[in-house]
């Protein structure tokens, strides 16, 4: 074939928006080789195999994308957290069906999808061993009734703000903090649809360990779901600082922290479509556990049930009352309204 015979090939490969996807359009013009359409073809797949399919309201939280892309980078290991159960496009047959693969069932998903304080949830542990920690790890599902205003993060925190929360022997008290030296530190900070904030968490377990950790929280949201990331900050320094000590039998901790690495987290309440004010709620978390905490004995571990199950219902509890106070509302002033 001599060089003068050989037709230029063309191909164009046009990035679209479909909704929350983006999508790829290929065009060949008629002269295009078969061959060059395949290598063409295993080019671009070379190119996006590997890149995690993110809503793009949630592509913008570098949380969330670094936890279930990369993963949560903690003494030489990588954790790489599971993607969401649900998105955002997906109808209420197809939400259904993920549903009952994750409950192994549809009785068991009518159960989870009950409006009660006392609905089930579903709770799966596992642990990753280092050398001389244990990484305990957790993946949470329920469904809670209520309005998306009625779940915002931000304004949780800040109501959360300095206040403690006890659940299975286990006490946490938190407060927002603004960490010199860290330009995105001002709690409710807003660039383009993302807020963040940092929030210092003191943890006392089970009356021996004395946790503080300092953890960036950011928080995006589409029209049908929010996610929230979080990953302890280890740049910083007293005050807020991440470290443990041991308390003693009196209850007294014990002198200067030791470092610790933390953990990381991703929560993702969706709208559960085809059923009007119902939201699932999925929590993926991470944290470390020094063997000298408990000398890698399940302790800390068979609390996260007890905990999630309290906090669970803690938070159905606060949502029927607003949920109550709401009603209350809407029949008073359609009360007010004369006969039609």
């Amino acid at each position: 074939m001599h060089a003068g015979n050989i037709q230029p090939t063309w191909i164009v490969f046009t990035i679209d928006n479909w909704g929350d996807k983006l999508g790829v359009r290929i065009d060949l013009t008629p002269r295009t080789r078969v061959s060059v359409m395949l290598v063409s073809i295993v080019v671009l797949g070379s190119l996006i195999v590997g890149q995690t399919d993110l809503e793009q309201a949630h592509a913008r939280n570098p949380v969330f994308v670094q936890l279930v892309g990369e993963g949560w980078n903690v003494k030489e290991r990588r954790v790489r957290f599971p993607e969401p159960l649900l998105r955002d496009g997906d109808g209420a047959e197809a939400s259904r069906k993920r549903l009952e693969e994750l409950a192994k069932g549809g009785r068991a998903v009518d159960e989870l999808l009950r409006d009660s304080v006392t609905a089930p949830f579903i709770l799966r542990v596992h642990d990753l061993k280092l050398k001389e920690e244990i990484v305990r790890q957790a993946d949470l599902w329920f469904v809670v009734r209520g309005e998306f205003a009625d779940l915002d993060p931000e304004r949780q925190a800040q109501e959360a703000d300095g206040k403690q929360v006890e659940a299975a022997n286990m006490v946490f008290e938190s407060r927002l903090v603004r960490p010199a030296g860290l330009a995105d530190s001002s709690a409710g900070a807003t660039t383009s649809g993302v807020r963040s904030w940092y929030v210092h968490v003191r943890s006392r377990l089970l009356d021996r360990i004395e946790i503080e950790a300092t953890n960036h929280v950011v928080v995006t949201q589409s029209s049908k779901s929010i996610v929230i990331g979080s990953v302890t900050e280890p740049r910083l320094e007293a005050p807020n600082a991440s470290g443990w000590r041991s308390v003693s039998k009196g209850g007294q901790p014990a002198v200067g922290l030791k470092p610790y690495a933390g953990g990381a987290s991703y929560t993702k309440i969706s709208k559960l479509a085809g059923i009007p004010g119902a939201n699932l709620v999925e929590m993926h978390l991470a944290f470390l556990e020094p063997d000298a905490w408990f000398q890698g004995a399940p302790i800390l571990r068979s609390k996260i049930s007890v905990a999630a199950q309290d906090q669970i219902r803690r938070l159905r509890r606060e949502l029927e009352r607003i949920n109550g106070r709401r009603g209350s509302r809407a029949g008073a002033s359609s009360g007010d309204k004369p006969p039609g």
